[in-house]
C-alpha cells in the first residue's frame, strides 16, 4: 500500500480483545492485528494502549497514511458521537473516547455502538450488500441489534435505538435481565436463555444432561430429542414474534442474523423465517429475506470504517 489518503483503521473493542483492521475506502484489508483488552483500573489504560498499538503497527511505517479511524464499542454512545456513555464489561462510564484518541493521534475518529457497527459492516461488505434498509440481529450470550434505514443507523434520541434484546416478553416466568428488567427478549432467545429453558424442561421431567449448551440443544433437537425440539420451538417462536413486531414497525427488506447461535444455519433460520411469516403484517409477508451474517468477527471493523467514511463524505 503506497502513501495515499483514505486508508482507514477499523477497531472493534471487545471484552477480551481489541481487533484492528487496516483497509482502504473500498474495504480491502491490508493488515489485521489485535491486543488484549486491559480491563484493570476500570479500563483506564485502554485508550492509551489503542493509540500505542496504532503508532507501532501503522504510523511508524512510512508506507501508510491514515485518513481516519472508526471504533465500535460495546455500549451506547452519546448523540454527538463523542462519549461512551456506558460499557459495563469495560467499566467505562461517560468516557470521552473520541476526543482522547483524536487528541493523541491527530486523526479523526468515528465512534459508534458495536452492534450498530456490525449492522453497517454487513450492509457495506456482507450479507446485506446493496441494501439500505435492514435489521441486524446478534444472537449470542445476549441479544443485540442494529437498525439501518435509508443507509443510516437508527440511534434514537437516547442512544438506545436497536436494543432489541430488551423487548419485553409476556410470560408467567420471572427472568431477571442484566439491564434490571424482567423477561426481556434476551432472557429467552439468547444462548443463555435457551440453556435456561432447557434446564427448566429437564428439571420438569426429572432428567439431566452431563453438559448443557446451546450447540448441544440444537444437536439433540436435530437427532430427534422431543424435549430439545420443544424447547427450541418455543425459543424460535418467541424470537419470531419479536422480530416480526420490529418488521411491522420499520418495514425493512432484509433481516441479518449473526452471533454465535447463527452457526446453526438453516436449523435456526428456516423455522425462524416461518415463525416471522406467521406474525408479520400481510403486506410484509414474503417480501423480506432472512440471511445469516457473512463477516463474523470482521463486521464491526468494517462498519466502524464505513461510519467514518459516511460522516466525512468519503464513500
Amino acid at each position: 500500500m503506497t502513501n495515499t489518503v483514505n486508508n482507514m483503521i477499523g477497531i472493534d473493542i471487545g471484552g477480551t480483545s481489541i481487533k484492528f483492521s487496516l483497509m482502504d475506502k473500498n474495504g480491502a484489508i491490508e493488515k489485521k492485528w489485535s491486543i488484549p483488552t486491559n480491563i484493570s483500573e476500570k479500563g483506564m489504560f485502554i485508550p492509551k494502549e489503542i493509540c500505542e498499538s496504532i503508532q507501532t503497527q501503522v504510523l511508524n511505517n512510512e508506507a501508510y497514511m491514515i485518513d481516519g479511524i472508526g471504533i465500535g464499542v460495546p455500549g451506547p454512545i452519546s448523540t454527538d458521537g463523542r462519549v461512551v456513555l456506558q460499557a459495563v464489561n469495560l467499566d467505562w462510564y461517560d468516557l470521552p473516547l473520541k476526543d482522547l484518541i483524536e487528541n493523541e493521534l491527530g486523526i479523526g475518529v468515528a465512534l459508534l455502538n458495536d452492534a450498530n457497527a456490525a449492522a453497517l459492516g454487513e450492509m457495506w461488505q456482507g450479507a446485506a450488500r446493496g441494501k439500505e434498509n435492514l435489521l441486524f440481529v446478534t444472537l449470542g450470550t445476549g441479544v443485540g441489534g442494529g437498525i439501518v434505514l435509508n443507509g443510516q443507523i437508527l440511534n434514537g434520541c437516547h442512544s438506545a435505538g436497536g436494543e432489541i434484546g430488551h423487548i419485553p416478553v409476556r410470560s408467567t416466568e420471572n427472568r431477571l435481565c442484566g439491564c434490571g428488567a424482567r423477561n426481556c427478549l434476551e432472557t429467552f432467545s439468547s444462548a443463555n436463555g435457551l440453556t435456561l429453558s432447557m434446564r427448566k424442561k429437564l428439571e420438569e421431567v426429572g432428567e439431566s444432561w452431563a453438559s448443557l449448551s446451546a450447540p448441544r440443544i440444537f444437536s439433540e433437537a436435530e437427532k430427534g430429542n422431543p424435549l430439545a425440539q420443544e424447547v427450541l420451538a418455543e425459543f424460535i417462536d418467541i424470537l419470531g414474534q419479536a422480530l416480526a413486531g420490529i418488521l411491522n414497525t420499520i418495514d425493512v427488506e432484509q433481516v441479518i442474523v449473526g452471533g454465535g447461535l447463527s452457526a446453526a444455519g438453516d436449523q435456526l433460520l428456516k423455522p425462524l423465517k416461518a415463525s416471522m411469516d406467521r406474525y408479520v403484517f400481510p403486506q410484509i409477508k414474503h417480501h423480506f429475506s432472512l440471511k445469516k451474517a457473512q463477516l463474523e468477527n470482521e463486521a464491526g471493523s468494517y462498519g466502524a470504517v464505513y461510519a467514518y467514511l459516511s460522516m466525512n463524505d468519503l464513500n
